[in-house]
């Protein structure tokens, strides 16, 4: 079993005997420790004072055979103690460690000070929080019942969570939460309706922010149309048993834009603009990388929609002789050699076609900086690469309507 210790603070006020209770086992103590010994069964309390009239409470203990350490803190009048009680309360338990936090006697700033650093050792020092537990008032049948606050604990998961999946496209967190909480209620088995679509859901928008961030729209808007699908359901369950999670909602609403089913056999405008809605998607979320490194596949698509070659559009050799058809063009611009492809002579036709080269150009310039991680001579800033990334939407929208129009444009004829 492993070791448990108790972090609990100690106050001037008299003694009076009083029968504590943890769920249905109850025992009569004037010292409120004495009787988390025995209920909860800490190896150790390590007993926090800030007056000497209360230091007598450590030797009450000692005589009744309870191991019992000696903290002083500060009274907290001031901030500088604030951060000396908040420094003493993280430093006092060791990694890895299971603790149990009694405030009973914590007055004024203490129970604030131990729940920022139950949720710091937590969150950081991987501290396994038993409990963050107090006394109240005797109750009308006269027992004193321990109350355990550390649920409440949970809200800040929830906080990171939220604002995981809104700010940085992480949906990770938010799938453990959703998917340990329709756990808990189906073990439970309290709850005649518990939720059944919580995990999936979750498990969508997991899937929607790994393909975002790994630049895969197919997948993305595939994941993004089974997330909007299912949304109103989702609501129900969401309101009834994660109200903080309603915000996350709200924001996965917008991506009905970027929702639709896959199309493997033939790209259409439609699908085609849902992808550089993507490449929006991922620049508002300060995914440069992603957002480059898809806008040069777009490019290439929305050529193959021009030169109606789009049918096979994710066949990789005719993809990459596409590729090689606008470097070409870059080549000619600059008056040098190159080794035309079976689309060279039709891109040249173009009356656009320079615009389009130019377009190509910087995009590819811009994505293979970004994808030689900063390993050669140029002396490119990380400000100046974040603004051409920013602004590299316009070039992209602009390729779309030359070809989109150059193309409707022959079908008129």
């Amino acid at each position: 079993m492993n070791q448990m210790r108790c972090i609990s603070f100690a106050g001037p006020g008299l003694l009076e005997k009083r029968r504590y209770c943890r769920d249905t086992t109850c025992m009569e103590s004037d010292l409120v420790q004495e009787a988390i010994f025995h209920l909860y069964h800490p190896n150790e309390i390590i007993l926090c004072l800030s007056e000497p009239a209360a230091a007598h409470i450590a030797s009450s203990l000692e005589s009744r055979n309870i191991p019992v350490n000696k903290v002083w803190i500060p009274c907290g009048t001031d901030e500088d103690q604030l951060w000396e009680i908040f420094s003493i309360l993280c430093t006092l338990p060791l990694d890895h460690e299971e603790i149990l936090f009694d405030i009973t006697a914590g007055c004024h700033s203490l129970p604030f000070m131990t729940f920022l650093a139950a949720s710091y050792l937590h969150s950081v020092r991987h501290v396994t929080i038993h409990g963050v537990i107090y006394a109240p008032a005797i109750g009308d049948d006269g027992f004193c019942r321990f109350v355990d606050l550390k649920p409440l604990m949970d809200i800040l998961d929830w906080i990171a969570g939220v604002r995981s999946v809104t700010h940085y496209v992480d949906a990770e967190p938010i799938y453990n939460l959703l998917n340990h909480l329709q756990g808990n209620i189906h073990r439970s088995g309290e709850e005649q309706n518990p939720p059944v679509r919580l995990t999936g859901w979750a498990s969508l928008l997991w899937q929607f922010s790994d393909a975002v961030r790994l630049a895969r729209p197919v997948d993305a808007m595939y994941a993004a149309s089974g997330i909007v699908r299912d949304m109103d359901e989702v609501n129900e369950e969401l309101v009834r048993y994660a109200p903080s999670l309603v915000p996350v909602l709200g924001a996965t609403r917008e991506l009905a834009d970027l929702a639709a089913e896959p199309e493997p056999d033939h790209c259409s405008e439609e699908y085609i603009q849902k992808q550089i809605r993507v490449i929006s998607f991922q620049l508002d979320k300060g995914l440069y990388l992603q957002a480059v490194t898809l806008a040069r596949e777009v490019l290439i698509t929305l050529l193959m929609i021009r030169m109606n070659v789009n049918a096979n559009w994710l066949d990789a050799d005719i993809r990459h002789q596409v590729s090689r058809t606008l470097t070409g063009g870059a080549l000619d611009l600059q008056q040098k050699s190159y080794d035309k492809t079976q689309y060279s002579d039709d891109l040249i036709l173009y009356p656009d076609w320079k615009e389009l080269v130019r377009i190509w150009i910087r995009v590819s310039d811009l994505r293979n900086n970004l994808a030689h991680c900063g390993m050669n001579q140029r002396d490119d800033s990380i400000r100046s690469i974040r603004k051409r990334s920013s602004d590299i939407l316009p070039d992209i929208e602009r390729f779309m309507v030359l070809c989109l129009s150059g193309k409707n444009n022959i079908e008129n004829i």
